[in-house]
């Protein structure tokens, strides 16, 4: 049921992307503390030129959207869920539909695209993310070792405002929570599903590496030539592709970072392959629990103000 598949000769290898959101009703029991057109206008820019110093929650209301304590980082054990087993790689925010959906800091857009969930010739519904946007965000000085972090915002209407490549601002609306269980924000109850993940957009995921090494010592996997097997390197040919050379025999594949949809109709453009809803309990690790991480940044600016340096103590 993940709604994409790999491109490239990468049909060998499981990349798990696991981005399809679990209905309402079995979202909020996971909930520990849970209560009953594009921008032409926008020019291109790199992420140096887009430096983020300061950030700001995605929508009004953020924290009463989360429902208490919020899921990110539930382990899903519903009976019944495709994602049993799984962990919630993000934050949903229940907020009504038309909610406006804001960058929470300065950065590039490096995703902004529809992907339509869909049904089969058997009737089964292939669960897609509606309309998407991912913003890169540079950090200078680097906070806690990183330099980039990465906003993920899934489920919007279909009105998204920025395009790929725009240089957008902190609090600039990127556009709004999509209508309840429409076509727009892939069949979904209302809300936002928000991520905020480690590093760049263009990256070799840990969780990506890790499924190629285990392929490689495993079942191997179909090369250029041979298969290639046991203890293998990465080579970066592109942003979006990796050379992966056997120590052994050096046998080589070319794989991608990318993820292409299932959809058999208007497919959306290939996206990086670490924009997942769902993993397991170590790619927990390469994503910030948002609510926390923006607080902490919103505390650090703010006690770093020059009123705050004025203010009696």
């Amino acid at each position: 049921m993940a709604p994409f598949s790999t491109r490239l000769p990468i049909a060998a290898v499981t990349v798990a992307l696991l981005s399809v959101d679990l209905l309402s009703v079995e979202l909020s029991a996971q909930s520990p503390e849970a209560p009953p057109p594009q921008s032409p206008a926008a020019k291109p820019a790199t992420a140096s030129q887009a430096t983020a110093a300061r950030f700001e929650f995605p929508t009004d209301d953020y924290q009463r959207g989360l429902r208490g304590r919020g899921n990110f980082g539930v382990l899903i054990t519903a009976k019944g869920s495709p994602f049993a087993g799984s962990y919630h790689l993000a934050e949903d925010v229940w907020l009504p539909a038309g909610t406006k959906v804001r960058s929470i800091g300065n950065g590039v857009v490096r995703y902004s695209d529809f992907s339509p969930s869909w049904k089969d010739d058997a009737g089964v519904v292939h669960w897609n993310l509606g309309n998407v946007i991912v913003v890169e965000h540079a950090l200078d000085p680097p906070v806690a070792g990183l330099t980039h972090v990465c906003s993920f915002y899934v489920h919007l209407g279909a009105d998204r405002r920025v395009a790929l490549g725009d240089t957008v601002q902190k609090g600039q609306v990127l556009g709004c929570i999509g209508k309840d269980r429409s076509e727009e924000n892939g069949l979904y109850p209302a809300h936002l599903h928000f991520g905020l993940h480690r590093g760049p957009y263009h990256q070799i995921p840990p969780s990506w590496r890790r499924e190629v090494e285990t392929m490689a010592r495993t079942v191997g996997i179909v090369g250029d030539r041979a298969p290639v097997r046991g203890e293998v390197e990465f080579v970066r040919q592109s942003p979006s592709s990796v050379l992966v050379r056997s120590k052994g025999d050096g046998a080589t594949v070319l794989l991608s970072l990318l993820v292409g949809s299932t959809a058999p109709e208007h497919p959306p453009a290939d996206i990086m392959a670490w924009c997942s809803g769902y993993g397991d309990r170590q790619t927990v690790d390469e994503w910030l629990r948002p609510s926390k991480w923006i607080a902490a940044r919103i505390e650090a600016e703010s006690a770093s103000s020059p009123a705050s340096a004025r203010a009696p103590k």
